[in-house]
């Protein structure tokens, strides 16, 4: 195909990715507290995590910008 009859698109695809860790607690919210807690000072590297789903890929055509 030649650049005169190529046209534009914007390629994009969404997965969804599980992030997962264990804390002690004597209940839920204090467990989601102790994980928020755990997210702000270390990040994701106190979590494991795998892809759990995706939507496929998508290509929409960009419209000229002239």
């Amino acid at each position: 195909m030649s650049p005169a009859t190529s046209r534009r698109y914007s390629v994009r695809f969404v997965d969804w990715t599980l992030y997962e860790t264990v804390v002690l607690a004597e209940g839920e919210d204090a467990a989601i507290a102790k994980a928020q807690a755990l997210y702000h000072t270390d990040g994701l590297s106190a979590f494991t995590f795998k892809t759990v789903g995706d939507e496929g890929w998508e290509a929409e055509i960009l419209e000229d910008q002239s």
